[in-house]
């Protein structure tokens, strides 16, 4: 019964809204039509008066002997073609005169000093205009302008629609004025007139949407109802329900989408338990590995990476029994801690293949702080560990890198200070011997320097179109006195087509340098260094190829590492170790990639490529 009190106070709320709300409307239209069409109404009949009165200025003509005043049977004749008051203007010596009635005597009445009296054609007679209200509006006509009022003046005592127009004769001239008064009773009459209609409508449109708004708030109301129905009888678990006879407009649309739910939810709970297996999968398929045990040593979850890491083939093998010895008691020992202490908890150590595992265990807490179990994340840190390695490596090979040149320095400034070099030719050997060791201090300082930059992004490289050829060239004039040096023979390569592609001239030549001097580092004299650069349809390919000693498999891939130097003993100068890290990164930097193949004795070819344009 609540229930359904409240949906019936609902139905009438609706209703009082839909009625409320339609009756404002229509009051806001109703009054917004009445000022529109009053106003109207009223503009309308004004400047019809004004275009009456001019058409009367223009057919007015003067007197011969200047007076302006037509006959009487005329001014009557405009008054009823009008249905106005008719008054004419003129001004003598600056005083304004205004056309009266003379007062119509009684048929019997004797006139003053024995004379008959006017004749009806000439009753009127000339009054001066005083008041300053009405003498301003006499004014504007007599200056030439056509002016209408809604006032109350003097000379009609009462409020009607005054028009005025001047009467201009043909010389352009204002000659006087004519002045038609219309009472304002007849707009007040339609006023009245239009206020009943609108009322009427009015009255016939509330009644209307009264009728309307019932109609409208029980086509709402009943779906309402039997929505909120069918939705309490789901929250009571019965989610077969159905909500029959839908409208079609939101309502409609709500109850659809409740019947789709209710259909659905079970195929939600479905969903929840395929999502529960996906999530499991997910924690299968991560490389790192994790396991979560309860209070009772019960595994809850393990994926396989876990099971890889610690090697053993299924969770239970792992915890066994916590008292019993087995191969990760330490792990072991660790999730017991961590349970008993609910703080978290940190492991490392080898497992049997020698990799180093790092563990990480959390304690699980309800709501109220208890401990429900453990998490324990575990991830192979090998290669972290190899990462540091070489980067006590890079530390270690950088001080080595740069005690070498300044040992050099050293042991020939000395002898210099101390007066040892008696020859021009030993101090001059000993310079040599500096000036060669500060290059090459200067080359290992450069060569770092580059290499920072472009590990930190802050070297920017701009690209734009280019042709290949010219660049190679460049490249093996700059390197051509150290290939005859040493006696090798530096030669250029290409298909012959334009090899255009989007690059930077000065890092390719960089590379190219970098790769030159590697290959002339390799080759023994007599051999050949060729730069090539060939198109492959989706880039261009460029590069060095040499016919020197190759490289072992072993190095293949430890020789874009910062430092790393092969077999000295078959080089011919010693080098940084820092060259072919920059040309692959510098490489990266333009968009390409660059590559090697060798075999040990037969030379390696060291391969880059470049976008085309």
């Amino acid at each position: 019964m609540k229930k359904h009190r409240q949906s019936l106070s609902i139905g009438a709320k609706t209703l009082l809204s839909h009625v409320t709300l339609a009756v404002v409307v229509i009051a806001l239209a109703s009054i917004i039509s009445y000022t529109l069409s009053y106003q109207y109404i009223r503009q309308t009949r004004v400047s019809d008066l004004v275009e009456k009165a001019s058409r009367i200025a223009e057919g007015s003509r003067e007197a011969p002997e200047g007076n302006i005043l037509p006959k009487k049977r005329t001014v009557r004749t405009f008054e009823e073609l009008t249905n106005a008051k008719v008054f004419y203007l003129a001004e003598d010596n600056e005083i304004i005169l205004m056309s009266q009635e003379y007062p119509e005597p009684p048929a019997d009445a004797p006139h003053p000093d024995g004379e008959e009296a006017p004749a009806v054609d000439d009753e009127f007679q000339w009054v001066e205009v005083a008041d300053a209200i009405d003498r301003e509006f006499a004014e504007r006509v007599l200056d030439g302008e056509k002016v209408s009022a809604m006032r109350r003046f003097e000379f009609a005592q009462e409020v009607v629609i005054f028009a005025g127009a001047p009467i201009v004769d043909d010389s352009g001239t204002v000659r006087g004025g004519v002045i038609l008064a219309q009472p304002i009773e007849s707009l007040r009459s339609l006023s009245r007139m239009l206020r009943l209609m609108l009322a009427v409508v009015v009255g016939i449109s509330v009644l209307l949407a009264v009728l309307l708004a019932m109609q409208q708030t029980r086509m709402l109301v009943k779906p309402i109802q039997r929505i909120t129905r069918a939705a309490r009888r789901m929250e009571d678990g019965v989610y077969a329900e159905r909500i029959p006879a839908l409208p079609d407009n939101e309502i409609g649309e709500l109850g659809h989408a409740l019947n789709s739910m209710s259909g659905r939810l079970m195929d939600v709970i479905k969903n929840l338990r395929k999502e529960r297996d996906k999530l499991e999968l997910v924690i299968s398929g991560i490389g790192e590995g994790l396991i979560a045990v309860d209070t009772d040593w019960t595994v809850v979850q393990a994926n396989e990476a876990f099971l890889e890491l610690v090697e053993l083939d299924s969770a239970a093998d792992f915890l066994g029994d916590r008292d019993e010895d087995v191969l990760f008691d330490p792990l072991k020992a660790l999730l017991e801690r961590c349970m008993q202490t609910g703080e978290s908890e940190e492991l490392e150590w080898e497992n049997a293949s020698q990799r180093a595992i790092h563990a990480d265990a959390s304690a699980l807490k309800d709501e109220s702080g208890a401990i429900l179990g453990t998490v324990c994340l575990v991830r192979d840190v090998s290669e972290a560990q190899r990462m540091e390695q070489l980067r006590r490596d890079y530390v270690a090979n950088i001080s080595h890198e740069l005690r070498t040149p300044l040992t050099g320095i050293r042991g020939m400034v000395e002898p210099l200070i101390d007066g040892i070099m008696e020859t021009e030719e030993e101090r001059q050997e000993s310079y040599t011997i500096i000036l060669k060791e500060t290059i090459r201090l200067e080359k290992l300082v450069g060569d770092m320097l580059d290499m920072s930059r472009l590990q930190d992004g802050r070297i920017q490289v701009e690209l734009e179109p280019m042709e290949l050829p010219g660049i190679l060239e460049a490249a093996v004039r700059s390197m051509k006195g150290i290939a005859d040096e040493a006696g090798v023979d530096l030669r250029v390569e290409t298909d012959g087509s334009r090899l255009a592609c989007m690059g930077n001239e000065d890092r390719i030549m960089q590379v190219l340098v970098i790769l030159m001097d590697n290959a002339l580092s390799f080759t023994p004299r007599g051999g050949t260094v060729t730069v090539f650069a060939r198109d492959e349809g989706t880039h261009i390919a460029a590069g060095v190829r040499d016919t020197g000693c190759g490289i072992e498999p072993k190095d293949l891939n430890m020789i874009w590492q910062r430092f790393y130097k092969a077999d000295r003993s078959r080089m011919r100068t010693t080098g940084t170790g820092l060259g072919l890290s920059i040309a692959k990164l510098v490489t990266r930097l333009m968009g390409g990639d660059i590559s090697v193949r060798s075999e040990p004795g037969k030379g390696a070819e060291f391969t880059f490529t470049l976008k085309k344009v």
